[in-house]
């Protein structure tokens, strides 16, 4: 193959895949053609969102270029969905903690549903993988800062940055507000620092007071009633005190708190214990020693705050790794892992999880348990076994009750109370039907059965004579098992229903319901009575052929009894037809009165004598009939721009609409027929007299002096007629056509209704008559739809294949 041929098929080439590789893509490199976007991760949603933005594209842009290269519409949405969602997400990642602004970083979740590097308050996960506890460091919108609002704690100790409020009352007022310095000594006037540092509440209170009755000689602390001066000592403002959090902590690390916080506080500020974080033995580190060890659990199921002591400044919480963690999943009121401590029991676990639902199977709970080489399984019977001790990596499965009854039977059918009842010992069939309060009139007295379930849980069917039940249940009756089913059927369920239809001219035509004795005159009364036009001197009743049931009958070529009858309008039948009775599903015929006819309206507008509504007197009613009832045309007619409106008959409007709405809501539901007034006026009765129809509607318009242009023209316009100009001289006046005009196409509607078009034999086009009242009008070429992603791709791929079949030959041929 020669180098220009190699070179041209490479760049038909490089074409192709540059265009398939175009339109399967959107920014993020996402193949949209296949894309899934409940299987892209956050991250490459973020990676799309980022392109976006580097290109500089809105939403509305990219959900458009996605949609032309090929991606489904509900992909589409969805992905504009959560681009929105992680843009949301990043606009609030700053949440208010601590009276403190703090940036929060999203998270993802480990097999524990704890966070492993990033934080998301909105993150969902399964209730069977979380460990129990962790919700309540999850919710950012809770607060868990101390109360500040409260009395003085008497065991407070006081530290630099405590202020100290000391009220005087009696017989001299005054309030000090005196604040810690750090050397730890607040100062009054007239007395002189003071050292209050390490003392508590109730210990300062003693000393100030001491030093305060050196000035107010009415402030008596040894000699209470002998004073005239009161005073009391509380606490204002508090101090920040630094405390860490170590260990398996979400956020470890330093944290200035008020010293009223508790372990609690802290540890909530730090976002709890990490992935692998105690719950149970959470150390408070004051100096080089232990002073409390924190159980996050019994403050979550009892309440108890015996550990959850104040914290000082430069206190450490350690939070060491768990050493027995289980899990429990089923039926108990909470799931997920739990954390237990040396010797914690099966009992405990339970107490932990909620305890059990109202389906759990109780009576053997299922214990799954690591040993060094392999897993085990022990049955627990409860609650025997709930001593058992748990050991670290067990999996306690509760499983749930059966959904099946012990002892249940079911009565349905043709009997009062239907339903589920209980099976007590000996309840026979005759005991279960008296319970549900017996058969009702309906019931079918002949058979019912009773589906059963045998060993191997396939169906048995025991029929009974109910009647031989009832009236003899000593020698009838069966006694009931477990699960029995027994039905009881109504004798309207055993037949077809019974229905007589009455067609015609009646005021309420349809199927009504057969009963015993029913005559042709209840079936009349029942459809309300005949109508107007109806022939009451002709009712047919179409009867179905039935024939001997047990014996069988050739084919006959009869398929029906008709049955004719003469009615009154007093619903009085002839003699002798009185007695007739109708059998189910018999056919009423009502015909109609031969020659009745309603009114039939035309109507005539304009420049006649007498314009209005006029009745067809005759079948045969013509144009010209319509203009003599009409006194004739005024002196003002312009006969020849009449027109006539005819109604379109229902079935066409219906084709129509099927075929194309617009259409319908375009056009409407009328026609314009072209007429010619003047020819049938002066020679009636000829083909061009057209017979009128209802509806019909004959406007006779003024003597009209315009023609309308429009449609793709530049200025659409009313132009004065002027017989000695041309059609293209009208098009013309109103500016010309656009650049989307169809010229060739072009075609003029008359006042009269008929249209005719520009026409071209060869290099000749000839253009129709102009007259006055007519409209021109200049279609718009036809739309060309934009290929889509897949024809552009097939249409390079067969460009590409044509390119190296030629590419082909010349070859050949150079060779």
């Amino acid at each position: 193959m020669s180098r220009l041929c190699k070179r041209f098929l490479t760049l038909i080439t490089i074409l192709f895949v540059t265009a398939a590789a175009g339109y399967a893509q959107i920014p993020g490199g996402i193949d949209v053609q296949s894309m899934n976007v409940d299987e892209l991760s956050n991250e490459q949603i973020l990676q799309i969102d980022s392109r976006i933005r580097s290109e500089g594209i809105t939403m509305a842009e990219f959900e458009r270029l996605a949609l032309q290269r090929g991606a489904q519409a509900s992909q589409v949405r969805r992905l504009t969905e959560r681009i929105r969602q992680v843009r949301l997400e990043g606009d609030s990642a700053e949440v208010e903690e601590r009276g403190q602004l703090r940036p929060v970083q999203r998270d993802t979740l480990d097999l524990f549903g704890e966070r492993v590097e990033r934080y998301d308050r909105d993150s969902i996960e399964s209730d069977s993988l979380k460990v129990f506890g962790s919700d309540l460091f999850r919710e950012l919108s809770r607060t868990f800062e101390p109360a500040f609002n409260i009395p003085t704690p008497r065991n407070y100790t006081l530290g630099p940055g405590d202020e100290v409020v000391v009220d005087i009352w009696g017989a001299s007022e005054r309030t000090y507000r005196l604040t810690v310095n750090p050397e730890g000594v607040v100062r009054i006037e007239n007395i002189g620092p003071v050292y209050l540092n390490g003392l508590s509440i109730e210990e300062a209170e003693q000393r100030l007071l001491n030093q305060l009755g050196s000035i107010y000689s009415g402030l008596r602390v040894s000699d209470p009633e002998q004073a005239n001066t009161w005073a009391s000592v509380s606490l204002g403002n508090v101090r920040s005190i630094q405390v860490a959090v170590m260990g398996e902590v979400r956020q470890p690390g330093t944290y200035t708190v008020t010293s009223l916080s508790t372990v609690f506080n802290a540890l909530y500020a730090a976002g709890g214990p990490g992935r692998n974080g105690t719950f149970r033995a959470i150390r408070v580190i004051r100096g080089n020693e232990t002073v409390a060890e924190f159980d996050l659990y019994d403050f979550l199921i009892h309440g108890d705050q015996s550990n959850n002591i104040r914290l000082r400044d430069q206190d450490i919480l350690q939070i060491d790794p768990y050493k027995h963690r289980v899990h429990v999943w089923g039926q108990t009121r909470r799931h997920g892992f739990f954390e237990l401590t040396e010797g914690e029991t099966l009992a405990d676990l339970v107490q932990y999880a909620g305890g059990f639902t109202n389906q759990a199977y109780r009576e053997r709970l299922t214990v799954l348990r690591v040993t060094p080489t392999q897993q085990s399984v022990t049955d627990v019977m409860w609650p025997e076994g709930g001593d058992l001790t748990m050991r670290d990596g067990d999996r306690l499965r509760v499983g749930e009750i059966l959904e099946r009854f012990e002892n249940l039977v079911e009565i349905e059918g043709a009997v009062f109370r239907p339903g589920e009842y209980e099976l007590t010992p000996g309840l026979t069939l005759s005991e279960l039907i008296r319970k549900a309060d017996g058969p009702r009139e309906d019931a079918y007295p002949s058979r019912g059965i009773i589906l059963r379930e045998t060993d191997d849980l396939s169906l048995e069917l025991l029929a009974f004579d109910l009647l031989d039940v009832l009236n003899n249940p000593e020698q009838h009756d069966i006694e009931l098992m477990r699960n029995d089913q027994v039905l009881i059927e109504s004798i309207f369920e055993m037949r077809e229903e019974y229905t007589v239809h009455i067609r015609g001219a009646v005021n309420d035509p349809g199927e009504m319901p057969w009963g015993e004795n029913m005559t042709l005159e209840d079936a009349i009364f029942q459809a309300q009575g005949f109508r107007d036009d109806a022939a009451a001197y002709r009712i047919e009743v179409a009867r179905r052929l039935t024939t001997d049931r047990e014996e069988p009958q050739p084919r006959i070529n009869r398929v029906a009894d008709v049955f004719r009858f003469s009615v009154d309008e007093n619903l009085q039948f002839s003699d002798g037809e009185s007695d007739f009775r109708l059998q189910p599903y018999d056919q009423v015929f009502v015909r109609v009165m031969p020659n009745y006819q309603e009114q039939q309206i035309v109507r005539v507008e304009g420049e006649v004598q007498y314009p209005g509504d006029y009745v067809l007197e005759n079948r045969r009613a013509r144009l010209s009939d319509l203009v003599e009832w009409a006194g004739g045309l005024s002196d003002y007619a312009f006969p020849e721009g009449a027109r006539l409106v005819r109604q379109l008959e229902d079935d066409v409007v219906e084709e129509i609409a099927l075929l194309d709405t617009m259409v319908v809501e375009r056009v409407g539901t009328t026609t314009n027929v072209g007429i010619h007034l003047e020819s049938v006026l002066s020679e009636p009765g000829t083909e061009l007299d057209i017979i009128l129809q209802e509806g019909d509607r004959l406007v006779v318009p003024r003597e009209l002096q315009t023609v309308r242009i429009e449609g793709e023209v530049l200025h659409p316009a009313s132009v004065r007629y002027d017989d000695s100009r041309s059609f293209a001289s009208y098009i013309n006046a109103a500016g010309g056509t656009t650049d989307n005009a169809q010229r060739r196409r072009a075609y003029i509607v008359y006042a009269n209704g008929e249209v005719d078009r520009t026409r071209k034999f060869l290099f000749f086009r000839s253009n129709p008559e102009v007259r006055p009242g007519a409209t021109i009008i200049i279609p718009e070429k036809p739309e060309q739809r934009e290929l889509t992603p897949q024809e552009r791709i097939s249409l390079a791929s067969s460009i590409a294949s044509t390119a190296l079949v030629i590419a082909t030959l010349i070859d050949r041929l150079s060779r």
